[in-house]
């Protein structure tokens, strides 16, 4: 059952990685969706593409993208992780291998956010 995906307790690190690796691709995906959407806004002129543009590049959304950033950087780096435990490689690592994953996605998110910070914000 998909509200089985959000319990916590109970799950062992390797079935919470598993759930938050399938609710972070929901959300990219969800993201894809809109961001073509957007961009299919490019055909009726560059003024309409720009206002929203203009609505989405703002101090406002900046919790939205933090988060989006958080996402991308989790799905990755974990992807990383279930490509090389897939391929049998660095089994013995396995429990490493996630803690690295959430050092990195951390570590990534916050440079990402204070990159992200000063340049809506300024």
């Amino acid at each position: 059952m998909i509200l089985d995906w959000f319990k916590i307790k109970g799950r062992s690190l390797s079935g919470l990685s598993f759930s938050l690796h399938r609710i972070t691709g929901i959300i990219l995906l969800i993201y894809l969706v809109l961001h073509l959407t957007f961009l299919t806004s490019l055909r009726y002129g560059k003024d309409v593409y720009h206002s929203l543009i203009e609505k989405t590049v703002q101090p406002a959304t900046l919790p939205l993208d933090l988060l989006l950033i958080l996402a991308t950087f989790y799905h990755a780096f974990n992807g990383m992780r279930v490509i090389l435990h897939e391929f049998g490689l660095a089994v013995e690592l396995r429990r490493v291998l996630i803690y690295i994953t959430y050092a990195l996605t951390i570590i990534f998110w916050i440079y990402a956010s204070y990159i992200m910070y000063k340049f809506v914000v300024g």
